[in-house]
């Protein structure tokens, strides 16, 4: 049979001289292709886009498709025989984006985006156009999600385009819409879909915030409160006296959906503060929603509401009745960002000074990673939080499940970036929103027939995102973590984890029967036009990843909580799942015992994608090392299950692995492998791990020198004065100081430097409030954007206030460049602290191996250099931005005290040196400067004031017979320089009961030394 060389539907839509005939050629088209996968195929290898791009394409004459003046209106013509063939060939695209991956190639080629988003502006083209336009955008954004990293169109890149400046004001303007009408109503859904598909990098979230996208959402938001009849009592009267009443809001049409709105919220939210914060104090967000404390029915001022407690005290708002009434409870959380995995938690993890006599020895915990210091504060008592948290707790509760998801993950961000009365809303969130996040998983954790497709998509996504959400509740807070255990999460979890590991059937989809069954129609060229492209990821195996994805994050927030969750996630058996995890081409999970036979064969790792496993991005073999990382904080399932299953190796080979993020997750899981219970820890030795790590501690990167550092901290902690020696030649000893000592900062702030500082080199060319970075407050209707005056509002003004602060510890390259360095100094430290050793009878090291180490230290960093580099971290620096030009207002001198993370290993180091033997002890109590300076913090952070109890206990203490005088000089001169002072205080009024106990034996032993005969 002869195959057509060009179809007449081809041959119509070349020669076609009108648009009349071009139209009922694409017309008939579309009728050939939908539903037809290759036919799609056939009709891309004739060349057949390239006339479809032309329709679309736009006239050379139009100058400016989505500019917009003020009071602009849609566009509201009938649609022209001219928009009829664009309506037809928008949805050809569509259609033949909808084959999958393959076709992103040639569709690429023929310049297809560049056409559709010229059809995307509500103010030049009828509302047909826009929503077809609208849905080829989302299914090339679904296509480009199951796409080869080699696609020409991926997501990343898609976002780059869909969302670059020149098309913001028309998504600006379709998320105003206010209108009733199914078509306008469309638009807002599909413009939302694209936003929550594509807005994934922190590039796209910054710029639709900035944009007024961000605020176009919030009002869409608030006019779903507005329908519900949920306004705060007074708000009206608010809004009008505080000049926002123009932003209050209609109320949302009974066509609106909630859930698109919410998802895209939740996309450009992500995990920052900032953005957070924009939200509730967006123009429309406080109209209706206003911070207004509540009041007792009946009562004229602020009484007490009928939920149990007093809502004046903890800031509540009259949203509260919407809940149920909720027990109070607090624990001090301290949160770990899922952005940060790879770095370690900040906390004193490492060995302090120990003594077989009488000198204190604080030992430590093993594991390597207590909690990290908060950065989220709890909200001010006398502010009335926002009544948006409540509401957000309410939809959660009373809300269709894909409404509640959503719900429960824009409260997730609100809720992280310190918004919500801390003390009721743990509670709340741990009783009403927890177990609805665990109960949707368990509820959709079961197959669905394919036939009901509305169901299956449903399944897809609770089951990938309310994990997600579940993992971000919980990774900081022992409550909600308890919270997620008593609801079974430990099950639910990890029989999600399992399920993705269940290998697809290839037989599923079963072949399509062809008339050519050996090649397709012939083509007329090989252009890229013409050329399908690579198939891209299966959807039902892409599925199975993003569940393995979210599973692992919220099993390791899970896991990062107390010991028992780890035991009853091992006891799951679902390390098997882990171990596949961290393969990039993953086979049937398999027990120790399997696994012990192919290392007796000598079978090596798999390196071909196993279709029914497909292959593991870094996203989950990043979340797979997080997990190991957490899980091996506990001694019993290191030495049992970690190790049977052969972990150690894997997480080494990820320290040479090309991606930084996954050297830095490696990284950070080393650190809990080396430590000096790990059984694993010589094997790690004898396979070049400290080669590894110190290569990483030279690493341009801060991250990764953090986490080298903090692995090297752990691996010198006592293991032999070799190896140690070894350790800082392999560093350097002048690397070491240098990490140490130099602040992004210090060059600005040492005396009688002379030179241009880094500093000044970022400070030169940031300006955090650039016109087109202030606070444009914007609102709209149908079309109609408008700015909001804040300096009419005075709640807008404080808002303004409190947003620039925010942004400026977020975004200010300067802070965060600071805050890199105080975390690897910290860890430097901590590095000299462990290298000393710990001596006593029960470690490794004795008393002359210290004393070694210490002699070593001075002897390769330089006594005098090591106390003056000591020295230098507990002074105060005194900041000069800007310091060549003239003043500026509000840029003044800034003073900036030494932390609390930094003076406790600067201590710690002393009170090592001070456990070694007298001649150390009186080197030490002659850094009078040294000894000045720690005096001064001793009414600071209480790990500081610990530590100098431990301090002034070993610098008092007797080791030999002939050190009663030099011991009593020592306790004099600690008590001229105010230590017993200070010490005394401590035992009497500091409100911790272990400081108390501890500086009553640093007085005691104090007056002891002083009693010493000559």
């Amino acid at each position: 049979m002869a195959r057509p060389q060009s179809p007449p539907i081809l041959a119509q839509l070349r020669s076609a001289r009108t648009i009349p005939e071009q139209a009922a050629a694409l017309r008939a088209l579309k009728n050939d292709v939908v539903g037809h996968v290759q036919k799609k195929q056939q009709w891309v290898a004739l060349g057949v886009l390239e006339p479809i791009v032309r329709t679309i394409a736009p006239a050379r004459t139009q100058a400016k498709l989505n500019g917009k003046g003020t009071h602009a209106q849609f566009c509201s013509r009938t649609l022209s025989e001219e928009d009829d063939a664009k309506l037809q060939a928008l949805q050809l695209l569509a259609s033949f984006a909808h084959g999958g991956p393959a076709f992103l190639a040639p569709m690429n080629a023929a310049r297809a985006l560049p056409g559709i988003m010229a059809n995307i502006s509500p103010y030049n083209n009828p509302s047909q156009i826009v929503v077809a336009a609208l849905r080829a955008l989302t299914e090339i954004a679904d296509a480009a999600a199951l796409a080869a990293p080699s696609s020409p169109i991926t997501t990343q890149s898609l976002a780059e385009y869909v969302f670059s400046h020149q098309h913001l004001d028309s998504f600006q303007a379709i998320l105003s819409i206010s209108s009733a009408k199914h078509l306008l109503q469309s638009q807002v859904t599909l413009a939302c879909g694209l936003v929550y598909r594509l807005c994934v990098e922190e590039k796209q979230q910054h710029a639709l915030t900035m944009a007024g996208v961000l605020d176009c959402l919030a009002t869409r938001l608030a006019s779903f409160a507005v329908a519900q009849r949920l306004v705060i009592p007074g708000a009206v009267t608010e809004a009008q006296d505080d000049g926002l009443f123009e932003a209050f809001p209609e109320p949302a049409p009974d066509s609106a959906k909630l859930e698109p709105v919410l998802r895209a919220i939740a996309a450009i939210l992500g995990e920052s503060k900032y953005r957070a914060h924009r939200l509730v104090y967006s123009p429309s967000i406080l109209a209706v929603f206003p911070s207004i404390p509540c009041e007792a029915p009946g009562s004229a001022q602020g009484g007490t509401i009928d939920i149990g407690y007093h809502a004046g005290d903890l800031g509540l708002s009259a949203m509260e009745y919407l809940l149920p009434v909720i027990p109070i409870y607090s624990s001090r959380s301290t949160p770990t960002s899922l952005s940060s995995m790879g770095t370690p938690d900040r906390s004193d993890s490492q060995a302090s000074s120990r003594n077989s006599h009488t000198k204190v020895f604080r030992r430590s915990l093993w594991d390597s990673e207590p909690s990290r210091h908060s950065t989220t504060p709890d909200t001010d008592p006398q502010e009335v939080e926002s009544p948006l948290i409540p509401w957000l707790i309410h939809l959660v509760r009373s809300q269709a499940d894909d409404e509640r998801l959503m719900a429960a993950s824009v409260l997730t961000s609100l809720y992280k970036a310190g918004l919500g009365a801390q003390a009721v809303r743990e509670a709340s969130i741990g009783l009403l929103v927890v177990p609805i996040l665990v109960d949707m998983v368990v509820k959709y954790d079961k197959d669905v027939p394919p036939s009901q497709v509305k169901g299956q998509a449903m399944r897809r996504t609770v089951l990938e995102q309310a994990p997600l959400v579940l993992a971000r509740l919980i990774i900081d807070c022992e409550y909600l973590q308890k919270a997620a255990s008593d609801c079974q999460a430990v099950k639910a979890l990890t029989r999600l984890l399992r399920r993705a590991y269940i290998p697809l059937d290839d037989s599923r989809q079963p072949a399509m029967w062809s008339p050519y069954p050996d090649t397709d129609m012939e083509v007329e060229g090989t252009s890229p036009v013409s050329q399908l492209g690579d198939r891209g990821q299966d959807d039902a195996l892409a599925h199975n990843i993003r569940l393995r994805e979210s599973a692992l994050k919220a099993i390791g927030a899970l896991a990062a909580g107390k010991e028992d969750y780890r035991k009853a996630l091992v006891a799951e058996d679902f390390v098997p799942y882990v171990v596949e995890s961290l393969a990039e081409f993953p086979r049937k999970p398999r027990a120790p015992k399997e696994r012990s036979k192919d290392k007796n064969t000598n079978e090596a790792a798999p390196t071909t994608v196993a279709p029914e496993y497909g292959r593991n991005p870094l996203s989950v073999i990043i979340a797979a090392c997080h997990v190991v990382r957490v899980l091996s904080r506990s001694i019993s399932v290191l030495r049992t299950s970690l190790v049977d299953h052969g972990v150690a190796i894997p997480i080494l080979d990820f320290l040479k692995h090309p991606d930084i993020n996954v050297q830095n997750a490696a990284s950070a899981t080393i650190a809990n492998l080396v430590v000096e219970v790990s059984p694993v820890r010589e094997l790690l030795t004898e396979k070049g791990v400290m080669t590894i790590l110190c290569e990483h501690a030279h690493s341009d990167d801060p991250s990764l020198r953090l986490n080298a550092l903090w692995a090297l901290k752990h691996f010198v902690d006592a293991v032999g004065p070799d190896l140690k020696k070894a350790c800082l030649e392999e560093l350097g000893s002048g690397w070491l100081v240098q990490l140490i000592r130099d602040d992004t900062q210090d060059a600005a702030f040492s005396n009688g430097h002379s030179g241009k500082s880094p500093v000044e080199d970022i400070g030169e060319d940031v300006d955090l409030q650039s016109p087109e970075e202030k606070h444009r407050w914007q609102y709209g209707i149908n079309g109609d954007i408008r700015e909001l005056d804040a300096s009419c509002s005075t709640r807008m003004r404080q808002a303004e206030d409190k947003l620039a602060a925010i942004r400026e510890t977020e975004l200010n390259p300067v802070r965060r460049a600071r805050n890199d360095d105080l975390a690897i100094q910290e860890q430097g430290l901590d590095f000299i602290r462990n290298f000393i050793g710990r001596p006593g009878p029960f470690l490794q090291e004795t008393p002359d191996e210290t004393t070694e180490m210490i002699d070593h230290l001075f002897n390769e960093l330089g006594q005098g250099r090591l106390f003056r580099l000591l020295a230098s971290k507990l002074r105060p620096k005194y900041l000069h931005p800007f310091s060549r030009r003239a003043p500026v207002a509000g840029r003044e001198a800034r003073v900036i005290h030494p932390q609390a993370q930094i003076i406790v290993p600067v201590i710690y180091i002393l009170v090592h040196m001070a456990a070694s033997d007298s001649r150390h002890r009186q080197l030490v109590i002659a850094e009078t400067e040294l000894l000045k300076l720690l005096v001064q913090h001793a009414g600071k952070d209480r790990e500081v004031r610990v530590a100098l109890c431990h301090l002034v206990t070993n610098l008092t203490v007797r080791d030999e017979e002939g050190e009663a005088e030099a011991c009593r000089q020592r306790a004099a001169e600690l008590r001229k320089l105010g230590f017993q002072n200070k010490l005394e205080a401590l035992k009497l009024d500091d409100r911790d009961l272990d400081v108390r106990e501890r500086a009553k034996q640093a007085v005691f032993q104090m007056e002891e030394a002083s009693n010493f005969s000559h």
